[in-house]
């Protein structure tokens, strides 16, 4: 079959509430920024939260994201600071490339992965015909270290992790009792109601931590799967470590607030960047430009990171094999950073957190970074891996 043209522009949407369904939300497009569409981004490296070297998308003299394994991920806060205050409105023109401060959640977002209230739908997203699976429903007043859920293949699950276990609350319902399953064909039909040519999503995730504990530890994925889910086609990860499948172990480190300074004197005085208290300065603008307290993780209704795959090509798959999202929020015994067990930094204990689909890209695999050390803060990143791909009908 002759494949479709893929876009090089990166899009993504926002929506509009249509009903108390979440799956009636309307759409409007944005675009992410990359080299290929925007002059003043470039790729290089710069040091995540924890220390280590990422590739990254360099926007004045800061990453706007970073790259863990294949999949880009955005701090959706910086690109609105960047596009509304800024002495450089070249930047990220509202004309381009949209904007990035739009509401997400249940009944505002086409496509609800996850969901804090009970009983929400995927039901004609974008008017697209289609039903997707309801979303993993995580409304609880529990105070828990962690929760997982599964999303889209034959069986929804969702556990909550409580010390000791068992689990506070879970359930593993078979699809049927969830809207169906969600097919490669039924996420096309929605992405292709933003851009016919559009077939890689966009995921988004919105956080809820609040007080001091404002800050997680995430690892997920998405795989492709066989209609029967027999056979897995494909598998893109959100860990810490690139390849060898699912590491939940080596989560992403979300942090909660981060600060640029413009100047090298202002970046000294404000002192080195803090995960723990999300205070100092972690980079230091091109044009002088500051961006400071840039809250992630609060519950703001917010896209908090913004996260795309551009191998993650759903044309490259049959119609009648399904998605499948799982994610992995929470508490990572003596996992990585600077504080290790459960109860500390980076766990899941006061706030609810969403995920969704807010759009689509279809763009080129992109070239492997120059090197240009720099220091650092961490984005929520996913990973990627593939295996076993088909060739599409």
């Amino acid at each position: 079959m002759k494949m479709k043209k893929l876009m090089s522009a990166l899009l993504g949407a926002s929506c509009i509430a249509a009903s108390a369904g979440a799956g009636a939300a309307t759409t409007a497009l944005f675009q992410l920024p990359t080299p290929e569409n925007n002059a003043y981004a470039t790729y290089g490296t710069y040091l995540d939260a924890l220390g280590e070297t990422r590739a990254a998308i360099m926007m004045n003299g800061i990453p706007i994201a970073l790259k863990y394994d294949d999949y880009w991920s955005y701090s959706a806060p910086l690109l609105n600071a960047i596009q509304s205050n800024t002495t450089q409105t070249t930047f990220l023109p509202v004309t381009t490339f949209g904007v990035y401060d739009f509401s997400v959640g249940t009944g505002t977002i086409a496509v609800n992965l996850t969901s804090n209230a009970g009983g929400a739908t995927n039901v004609n997203p974008n008017g697209s015909g289609v039903s997707l699976q309801d979303p993993v429903d995580t409304a609880s007043s529990d105070t828990l270290p962690g929760w997982t859920g599964v999303w889209g293949g034959n069986t929804q699950i969702y556990t909550e992790y409580a010390t000791p276990p068992p689990p506070l609350q879970s359930y593993s319902d078979p699809a049927s009792a969830q809207g169906g399953t969600s097919t490669v064909g039924e996420i096309l039909t929605y992405l292709q109601t933003l851009d016919p040519l559009a077939s890689i999503p966009v995921l988004y995730a919105d956080y809820n931590q609040t007080g001091n504990d404002d800050s997680l530890w995430v690892s997920a994925m998405i795989q492709i799967w066989d209609e029967t889910q027999t056979t897995m086609l494909g598998q893109w990860n959100l860990d810490r470590t690139d390849g060898s499948g699912l590491n939940i172990a080596d989560p992403t480190f979300n942090y909660g607030t981060v600060n640029f300074y413009g100047s090298v004197e202002a970046c000294t005085a404000a002192g080195p960047y803090s995960i723990l208290t999300g205070t100092g300065c972690a980079g230091v603008t091109a044009n002088g430009d500051e961006y400071s307290g840039l809250n992630h993780n609060k519950g703001s209704g917010k896209p908090d990171f913004l996260a795309f795959a551009p191998g993650m090509d759903l044309n490259l798959f049959d119609s009648s094999d399904l998605f499948v999202f799982t994610v992995n929020v929470g508490c990572v015994t003596d996992g990585p950073g600077p504080i290790g067990g459960e109860g500390s930094l980076g766990c899941n204990t006061n706030g609810g957190e969403e995920f969704g689909i807010v759009g689509a890209v279809a763009s080129r695999q992109v070239p492997e970074p120059v090197t240009i050390a720099l220091m650092g803060l961490g984005l929520l990143g996913l990973g990627w891996s593939t295996r076993g791909r088909r060739s599409p009908k």
